[in-house]
């Protein structure tokens, strides 16, 4: 479901319904997403660890180059999340990486 979508950046929260069918939801939210920066809010979501390759396949079908994907969890939701996956503990610290990588790209790194 989104929650917000402003300034390029979409915001969604991830619940157990949107994981399930992975494949759906990416149909669903691709023309959505578009080029735009994304945060996942996983907040609702309980033990990560379980949704990896489902987090993973989300990741790899609606990622692109010059994009930002963020996912937001507290720390004891997770422990064996690929660093190719970006987790952050709350949703100001996933758009505050957004910003921070957009700084990066408009400079060229």
């Amino acid at each position: 479901m989104i929650i917000k979508n402003e300034n390029n950046t979409i915001e969604f929260q991830l619940t157990e319904v949107d994981i399930s069918k992975p494949e759906i939801f990416c149909q669903s939210q691709k023309k959505k997403i578009g080029s735009a920066d994304v945060v996942f809010d996983c907040l609702k979501l309980s033990f990560l660890d379980n949704h990896i390759k489902v987090l993973n396949s989300i990741f790899n079908t609606l990622k692109t180059k010059n994009q930002s994907f963020v996912f937001v969890a507290t720390p004891e939701q997770f422990n064996l999340v690929p660093e190719s996956l970006i987790v952050v503990p709350t949703v100001q610290e996933a758009y505050d990486f957004i910003e921070f990588e957009r700084i990066q790209r408009d400079l060229g790194f």
